[in-house]
């Protein structure tokens, strides 16, 4: 492939369409992404959202290190399809026709969702069928021992710190299921609500128990509107290390 231009906002072409192709490929397309070869808005909040998950500088503009990671991501896809026979055709990094149906094949095959999208089920199907612990039908909780050890490690500890500072908490989550993110991420787009969440189920770091939810409690009461509340709860979390 011809070296790829760097690309920002507001950029058209055929360039700005492949790049739309890939996120939407790679399930970056929760903000209803057009592939329409114009580099608006919404492909910006992509190209940053997909940049900080990888660990790049989070600015907007596709240069040569995003590239090579967003076609990388394609290409170990179009592989992993390869060497299963779900035929992708050459590995050149792009989400066109042909990976897109051999992505629907491979969903069709394991009793998934067939959208042509390699979301998060589609991706653990693909790469680890079989984990030791799979996460995928674990039920959600409100215990630590569903979390990570080191997580819970420090929900303790965060637990510790605000009953002694006299602020009365309570765990909302720890564990969330995949389904109940699911069900979060569809308010709003698919269900009535606002929009919680960008996350799908297995996009967010409840669904690997890597995060708990608190909040605070007056009166018996959990107190969502009491802001001064959240933000010591925010100061007390900044001093866990």
């Amino acid at each position: 492939m011809a070296a790829l231009p760097i690309l920002r906002l507001y950029y058209q072409g055929p360039s700005v369409r492949l790049l739309q192709m890939d996120l939407h490929g790679l399930n970056f397309n929760y903000n209803g992404i057009q592939i329409n070869g114009v580099f608006d808005l919404l492909t910006d909040e992509v190209v940053r959202d997909f940049q900080t998950e990888n660990k790049l500088v989070s600015d907007g503009i596709v240069g040569p290190v995003t590239w090579s990671a967003l076609l990388g991501k394609v290409i170990k896809i179009q592989n992993k399809l390869n060497s299963l026979y779900f035929n992708s055709g050459f590995p050149d990094g792009v989400f066109g026709p042909k990976t897109i149906n051999a992505v629907k094949r491979f969903q069709s095959v394991n009793g998934l969702i067939m959208d042509g999208v390699v979301n998060p089920r589609t991706r653990q199907q693909l790469f680890n069928p079989n984990p030791k612990d799979n996460y995928i039908i674990r039920p959600s909780s409100k215990n630590l021992s569903a979390l990570n050890p080191y997580v819970a490690s420090l929900a303790k500890k965060f637990l510790g710190l605000c009953t002694a500072n006299n602020l009365n908490v309570t765990i909302i989550v720890t564990f969330r299921s995949w389904n109940d993110q699911d069900a979060l991420y569809a308010q709003g787009r698919t269900r009535t609500g606002a929009i919680v969440t960008d996350a799908e189920g297995g996009d967010s770091y409840h669904n690997w128990g890597l995060a708990f939810d608190c909040a605070p409690v007056v009166n018996g009461v959990v107190a969502w509107n009491a802001t001064d509340k959240f933000n010591q709860m925010g100061n007390l979390g900044n001093k866990l290390d």
